[in-house]
């Protein structure tokens, strides 16, 4: 008996002890992934030597959970969970650092931040090429061990250690995704940027004072064109160029569950290329952009690249001030009131406004291309671009528009309801002027799951800031020249999208039901009591991309506000995580989701 207890005694002792270095092991471990993650981007450092102490007490933390004895202790009753737990977790560790962090130090060594930014004019696609297979390495190490972290068993844990596990397994939730997004994006870039072949890429800009769902007015184009990672400004074009409208569209939109584009569109939005933004579907637009330009201009269009003039003022952040051909220096602070509002003012004829939209889009691909301003800030003005939906692209190869389509970058709707029930607010300018420049806008939901189905009431209140004593400052340029909207007015269609798969159970404004009507088109509706009629703008219905559609027409004088409330049936499949994607407008947006009491 004495003999049994002195061997348990020597047992524990033994195994404390390998358990308090492998412990020490990997704290150093984890001091030593932090100084490695400091290091990266910076060519002075030397990756491979910070990947081989961390890889050295990575090992040596699984080295000391690997022996007979400690095999035999985990079979102990309460110690052998929290012994295995903690072995699987060593070994969890040092999979990461051997097969990800080792093939990054080798694949990063020497890359800078700043080795990545363009330079004369181009882009080193050489780094992107030596990091494409090591992102690749790297997901797999991250998913292997997000698998095998969620296979501990941590029920007869103590908390002390189910705690840290529980930690490394948010981190690896957190992280799975954005290695699988780089895994799929960063070998597609060298592509993209002409490695494998010129590409041309349709740049459109957006303007928010005249505005349209996915932003405003697409006045001015360019296009851009990629040899090598070398970037070119080719010929530039505004909306004049084209005609209005085409007898025959050059794209018919279709796709994607939009079964009723003639009803809620009708043919102005695809026989226009003023119009082919009113769609919150970013690539029916860009197949509308590239149909026109091709029938005007000819030539290879890869994709189109959109953003508009708040995006602009977001890389001035980056790049610094920039100068005009006019002179008029622009920055951050100031891009957004000149190039919406100001230079109707200076300049009132409108082709001279074109000449300075140009001018604009020329100094800030100038300064891009030739490498002005911090890299570090230019991903950080990609996070509110993106988030605000001002930064949008379309590709013409399938591959790249299969990853484009499932980020914020490719849509602004997504095809259905498993992430989130994303609800879509819009404004679509129906004024013929630029006086969105002045509407704010306040959108709330109010999510009702009390019953097995929920339901989305969904309101979006369209404020006209403009005071009536500035009125009369307003350029001729600016005001509205459609009939029947009073002086400093303006007038917009507010389409309101449900989830997929959802029921339009009732639409009203300012608390008076809709009426609905049959078609957009004052002369196709052929209800006469629509509401709307009386101004030739009937409210309509359908469903577009899969999700019902309530599009109604509201009309504003100066310090005035409308407010359009929708009701939504979902499914009871639907996303508990409820968004609502909106027309990326001249200021933001204050968006309110709250949930419905039940009784």
């Amino acid at each position: 008996m004495a003999v049994t207890v002195l061997l348990v005694l020597a047992i524990g002792a033994y195994v404390g002890q390998r358990a308090l270095e492998a412990k020490e092991s990997l704290e150093r471990a984890r001091e030593q992934l932090q100084t490695f993650r400091a290091a990266l981007g910076d060519p002075s450092e030397d990756l491979p030597a910070l990947y081989g102490v961390l890889q050295a007490s990575s090992a040596e933390a699984v080295q000391r959970t690997d022996s007979p004895v400690w095999s035999l202790a985990e079979h102990v009753p309460w110690a052998g969970p929290n012994l295995t737990a903690f072995r699987q977790t060593t070994e969890l560790v040092d999979e990461v650092v051997r097969q990800g962090i080792g093939p990054l130090a080798t694949a990063a060594n020497g890359v800078s931040v700043e080795s990545l930014k363009p330079r004369d004019g181009g882009v080193d696609l050489a780094p992107l090429a030596e990091l494409a297979p090591a992102v690749v390495e790297v997901d797999d190490a991250v998913q292997s061990a997000n698998a095998t972290a969620k296979a501990i068993d941590t029920r007869h844990v103590v908390h002390q250690l189910a705690g840290p596990i529980h930690e490394l397994r948010a981190q690896l939730d957190e992280l799975a995704p954005v290695t699988a997004q780089l895994r799929t994006v960063v070998p597609l870039l060298g592509p993209m940027l002409g490695g494998d072949g010129d590409r041309r890429y349709l740049l459109m800009f957006q303007n928010n004072a005249e505005e349209r769902a996915s932003g405003g007015n697409p006045a001015s184009l360019a296009m851009l064109k990629v040899t090598d990672g070398k970037l070119a400004l080719g010929r530039q074009v505004s909306s004049s160029d084209f005609p209005h409208p085409y007898d025959t569209s050059p794209y018919a939109p279709k796709g994607r569950g939009n079964t009723d584009w003639g009803v809620v569109y009708t043919e102005h939005a695809s026989a226009y290329l003023t119009n082919i933004t009113m769609t919150p579907d970013f690539p029916t637009t860009a197949r509308m952009a590239r149909a026109m330009w091709r029938k005007e201009f000819g030539g290879r269009v890869d994709g189109v690249i959109s953003l508009d003039p708040v995006a602009l003022s977001y890389l001035l952040r980056a790049t610094g001030p920039i100068e005009l051909a006019d002179g008029t220096e622009i920055d951050a602070s100031n891009a957004v009131p000149f190039l919406l509002h100001d230079v109707y003012a200076r300049y009132p004829d409108a082709g001279t406004q074109d000449k300075v939209f140009a001018s604009a889009a020329r100094s800030v691909f100038a300064a891009i291309s030739s490498g002005k301003g911090d890299p570090r800030l230019y991903l950080d003005q990609l996070e509110p671009m993106m988030a605000e939906q001002r930064l949008k692209m379309w590709s013409n190869h399938p591959e790249e528009q299969a990853v484009l389509i499932g980020s914020p970058l490719g849509t602004m709707l997504p095809a259905d309801n498993q992430r989130a029930t994303v609800l879509g607010v819009y404004n679509n300018d129906d004024a013929t002027s630029k006086m969105s420049y002045f509407m704010d806008e306040r959108v709330s939901v109010v999510v009702s799951t009390c019953a097995a189905t929920p339901t989305y009431t969904v309101t979006a209140t369209v404020v006209n800031t403009l005071r009536a004593d500035q009125v009369g400052t307003l350029p001729e340029y600016v005001r509205a020249h459609q009939q029947r909207i009073p002086s400093g007015g303006d007038r917009q269609w507010v389409q309101l999208f449900g989830p997929v798969g959802a029921r339009l159970t009732s639409v009203a404004v300012d608390g008076k039901p809709v009426v609905w009507g049959t078609n957009l088109r004052a002369k196709a509706n052929t209800n006469p009591k629509a509401t709307g009629v009386a101004d030739r703008r009937p409210a309509v219905r359908g469903t577009m991309y899969g999700r019902p559609v309530g599009t109604v027409s509201v009309t504003l004088g100066p310090a005035s506000e409308k407010t359009v409330t929708a009701v939504f049936t979902g499914s009871p499949k639907d996303s508990r995580s409820v968004e609502v994607s909106h027309t990326p407008k001249v200021r933001a947006v204050p968006v309110e989701i709250t949930e419905a009491t039940c009784r």
